[in-house]
């Protein structure tokens, strides 16, 4: 009779377990040395972009400064710091999957842009469609906004801590960190005023779930979509045309386990960009944070001019070799022990001897003039893609704004999500450094610069429109009217 006792209340402790609000001092300190000594374990950043003496001091100030339970909410935002203080842009902090993770889960249902110093309304999926774009936004729950962002900054991992993508996240992906925060809400408060209008209001509007946010884009912004691999004729007289690339990522229906509907739609947007004899190219990567990385010699392959190779050298830490490597896989420990020859104290190396590994594209070929458009969104194979096509000299000009990713590489290939055993909390690590081949590094700048910086403003905001667009095909036009004369 005692353990059929025992086990009828085996899962209602389960639940309880499930379902903490707060956690004790012991608890949260127990976390975060577990969640240090595995980053100095796995990570291959770790103590890259901020030294162990400062992540240190930090730390210490962080687990001292624990002397009292902190709720569910309150936990997260000391133990997102031990993670976005690591300054590589790949490492995140999520909720554990149980909590906030529901399909029917709510959003603030507004997205931000800051022009200047102020912040205005760039989405609003609310049911309320009087509150319109371009509405300068105040506040939320009667706190201004600057201050509210600052709050929200400390969930935004960047690489070397680049505030331009802390800035560029927080504001375009505010409901997400609003969450992270605040935790699920069913309503908030808006303080707003109106374009051409200097009369303050203030709503009260419900959150959206994700479906129901689905369903007024739709309706309310389809014509501001931008789909991936999307090819326009922008000027036809000029053969000015445009590519959006959006992601690096473009799985099939079945099992495409190596993205060939991106290979097999790229290919047929090259063809169409060589049949209407495009001669002026415009590749727009903003919010583009990578994706899969052979996606990128796919497309280099139509812009280079020669042989090429992506990456330089591929490292992980030797005390992360069984998490990449599992015992009881049968092959890949062996293997991967060979083909990572050379070592040092810390890390294993593979490294490419030649530079002319990928050949360019015979028949599709494309050999115009080509501009990219970037933003602080572009990341990873983003970055990537950018920073080895100009060493290839392969854009006329770059146009937008500093992108998001180091030029030298990034910590990304391979991740482990692990689980912090008090807060359940998942942490989000990559395993693998990864070093682009920049043969003759012509980029010096940490961070891809612009040639012309172009930012985005109000006005594009009421019409509709793309300044960063407008400008490039306005250059590209007295370009050629110059070269006409």
């Amino acid at each position: 009779m005692q353990k059929f006792f025992i086990l009828l209340l085996f899962p209602l402790f389960l639940q309880a377990q499930k379902s903490k609000d707060s956690f004790t001092p012991e608890e949260i300190r127990t976390d975060m040395t577990f969640l240090k000594k595995r980053f100095e374990k796995i990570h291959p950043g770790m103590y890259y972009y901020i030294s162990k003496k400062a992540y240190n001091q930090m730390y210490d100030s962080l687990y001292n400064s624990i002397n009292q339970p902190l709720n569910y909410l309150e936990t997260f935002r000391v133990l997102s710091q031990l993670v976005t203080n690591v300054k590589d842009g790949h490492t995140n902090l999520k909720y554990d999957k149980k909590r906030f993770n529901k399909k029917n889960a709510k959003f603030v249902p507004f997205y931000l842009r800051k022009i200047d110093k102020n912040h205005y309304l760039a989405l609003n999926y609310s049911a309320d469609s009087t509150i319109i774009r371009g509405s300068e936004v105040l506040a939320f729950n009667d706190e201004p906004l600057g201050q509210l962002m600052q709050k929200l900054k400390i969930f935004v991992s960047s690489d070397n801590a680049n505030e331009h993508v802390k800035e560029y996240y927080t504001v375009s992906a505010f409901p997400t960190y609003f969450k992270r925060y605040f935790g699920e809400v069913d309503s908030i408060k808006i303080t707003y005023r109106l374009p051409k209008n200097d009369s303050i209001f203030i709503k009260k509007v419900a959150c959206q779930t994700n479906n129901e946010i689905l369903k007024i884009d739709k309706k309310r912004y389809k014509s501001l979509n931008r789909p991936n691999l999307s090819l326009k004729i922008i000027d036809s007289v000029n053969r000015i045309a445009k590519l959006d690339i959006t992601e690096f990522t473009m799985n099939g229906k079945f099992l495409d386990l190596n993205n060939r509907k991106f290979k097999r739609v790229l290919r047929d947007r090259f063809k169409t960009i060589k049949d209407l004899k495009v001669e002026h190219l415009i590749i727009d990567f903003r919010a583009n944070g990578g994706g899969f990385i052979p996606n990128i010699s796919r497309l280099l392959k139509y812009l280079s001019p020669k042989p090429f190779t992506l990456v330089d050298t591929l490292a992980f830490k030797k005390k992360a070799y069984f998490t990449l490597f599992k015992p009881y896989y049968f092959g890949p420990p062996l293997i991967m022990w060979l083909g990572f020859k050379k070592r040092d104290d810390t890390f294993m190396y593979r490294v490419n001897k030649r530079n002319d590994k990928q050949k360019p594209e015979k028949h599709l070929g494309y050999y115009g003039k080509t501009y990219f458009i970037t933003d602080p969104g572009c990341y990873s194979a983003t970055t990537f893609t950018l920073n080895l096509a100009k060493d290839l000299e392969i854009p006329e000009k770059i146009i937008g704004q500093q992108v998001g990713g180091a030029s030298w590489g990034s910590f990304a290939v391979n991740w482990q999500d692990f689980k912090l055993p008090n807060t359940k909390y998942i942490v989000h690590t990559p395993l693998m450094k990864i070093s682009h081949n920049l043969p003759n590094k012509l980029n010096k700048d940490f961070f891809l610069q612009p040639d012309y910086e172009v930012n985005r403003n109000r006005e594009e905001l009421i019409k509709n429109n793309t300044s960063v667009i407008d400008f490039t095909v306005e250059m590209i036009r007295q370009s050629k009217a110059m070269r006409e004369r």
